[in-house]
């Protein structure tokens, strides 16, 4: 549990988990989030509130990097996980993002059968020897 009694002098760098610090995004023209400067502490629930399109999925993206796969996305600013830079380029999307999940209001399955959006996951994290075992993963989902 978090300590509320805690001041914002007693935050260390190692308890914030996520930093975002002047966080701006486009698609094409359209400047869809001003100025986002937050942190997210180590162990902690946060959750971010409010209307729909307001950005809150968008801001989300940004930290995986899921705005990537948008070609008139921009994104300026900084967000950090564990004191890493998410947009260095010497990070990896895919690996950042094995990291960093998202679960989607709405289910958004990949354009494939049942059987290859079950197996996706384990299938690209190498949770399966062979098909038999990936058979078998996705018969127990």
């Amino acid at each position: 549990m978090y300590d509320t009694t805690r001041t914002e002098a007693d935050v260390s760098q190692q308890d914030i988990k996520i930093s975002a610090r002047n966080v701006q995004v486009y698609y094409g023209d359209k400047h869809a989030i001003k100025d986002v400067n937050v942190e997210i502490l180590d162990k902690t629930v946060t959750a971010f509130i409010g209307p729909s399109g307001c950005g809150k999925s968008t801001f989300l993206r940004c930290i995986n990097r899921m705005n990537d796969t948008i070609d008139i996305a921009r994104i300026e600013g900084e967000i950090r996980l564990d004191g890493e830079d998410v947009y260095d380029r010497r990070v990896d999307p895919v690996q950042l993002r094995a990291k960093v999940g998202m679960v989607f209001q709405k289910p958004n399955p990949f354009p494939k059968s049942i059987y290859d959006n079950v197996a996706y996951g384990p299938r690209i994290h190498g949770l399966a020897r062979n098909k038999a075992d990936l058979d078998e993963i996705v018969e127990r989902a």
